[in-house]
């Protein structure tokens, strides 16, 4: 499902720790009910405007899902368009998410056309056809620029050491800034939680051994923290970052940043991002590695016509049913309510659910 609106985190407190935390979803957007009934083709042209956030991604779990649920096997064509798509995403929500979400007042003043211009690349790349490769590098190199200077501007050259040793030197219209000013408390929002080390085929098969249908939505298998962290923990320093200091806040703030900036030096797209698995006759289930965590999508299709459809996203996974967020929430403790807020705050941000938060605190 997705939802409208903001997500309210009501934490009781006696203002200086967590003794209970509430987590009230936004109104419920039942964009599956306005999928079923409709023909393959008018779903897939209506996905795009229901979601601002990930629309490409959507659109990718649903073609795939589709294809499959129709033939057995993903075709190929679908296959390279969906995972380009979703690739360009993660790029474009991630320097979103930085530029617009963790940055300061001075940084957008600074950069906005710059971000500006990475959505208008990501537009134009996915428009151009696979085989125009001489427009295709051009347009990539392009945004290969932009990305690197919106998220290294300010920076040395030794960025990745720096941002381990916490050793940062704070310009306001860079992100340096926020780097800076997070890596003094680079222990809080820790999360016990595992990361995400099943392999896609495993999750599918697994949702296909259960039944998709039986209990009328979607159950993953999926009892893990999935999203940036999860996919670069091999990365050396968000490796090192879990080592020395675990999951926190700022680890997973350093592994988003490394993975934006890997996926715009990357024009391969990594296999494992996207894949799907037929369930039954006329019904198939997705899975993409889209830039918040894990989603799911399930379709059954009689005559050409949606029938059943389900969709899990990586906030229900990730933090609306996740039992690991709830804890690591509860363990938050700071001087005074005002600075127990902030720091919710920035541990919700951490997580990145794809709608607005609302953070609340109670007396206890």
């Amino acid at each position: 499902m997705s939802y409208l609106g903001a997500i309210r985190f009501v934490l009781t407190t006696d203002g200086c720790s967590v003794s209970d935390v509430s987590i009230e979803p936004a109104k419920e957007l039942r964009i599956e009910k306005l999928l079923c009934g409709r023909p393959v083709k008018e779903a897939l042209e209506l996905l795009p405007p229901l979601f601002a956030l990930c629309p490409d991604s959507q659109t990718a779990a649903a073609a795939v899902a589709y294809d499959v649920a129709q033939n057995s096997e993903p075709s190929q064509e679908v296959l390279i368009k969906a995972r380009f798509a979703n690739h360009l995403e993660l790029i474009n929500e991630g320097v979103r998410y930085f530029a617009l979400q963790c940055a300061g007042e001075g940084y957008r003043a600074a950069k906005i056309k710059s971000v500006i211009r990475v959505r208008e690349l990501v537009s134009e790349l996915r428009e151009v056809p696979p085989e125009d490769q001489t427009k295709r590098n051009k347009l990539w190199s392009e945004l290969r620029g932009e990305v690197s200077y919106l998220l290294l501007d300010g920076f040395s050259e030794h960025w990745e050491q720096d941002l381990f040793n916490g050793t940062i030197t704070p310009s306001k219209d860079s992100l340096t800034a926020f780097f800076d000013k997070i890596s003094s408390h680079r222990s809080r929002g820790y999360t016990s939680g595992p990361l995400l080390d099943k392999p896609t085929a495993f999750i599918l098969q697994a949702l296909k051994e259960r039944g998709c249908w039986k209990n009328g939505s979607l159950e993953s298998d999926v009892r893990s923290l999935t999203g940036p962290v999860a996919r670069m923990k091999k990365n050396p320093t968000v490796a090192g970052l879990l080592m020395s200091d675990g999951n926190t806040n700022y680890t997973r703030f350093v592994a988003r940043f490394i993975e934006v900036l890997s996926a715009a030096d990357l024009i391969r797209m990594p296999l494992e991002t996207i894949a799907a698995m037929a369930l039954g006759p006329g019904s198939a289930v997705s899975l993409v590695q889209n830039s918040r965590g894990v989603l799911l999508h399930a379709v059954k299709i009689t005559d050409g016509v949606i029938e059943k459809y389900h969709i899990l996203t990586p906030t229900e996974i990730n933090v609306v049913d996740c039992e690991w967020f709830k804890k690591t929430l509860l363990n938050l403790k700071a001087r005074n309510a005002e600075e127990l807020k902030k720091l919710a705050e920035l541990t919700i941000l951490s997580f990145d659910p794809c709608t607005q938060m609302d953070v609340e605190l109670k007396d206890a």
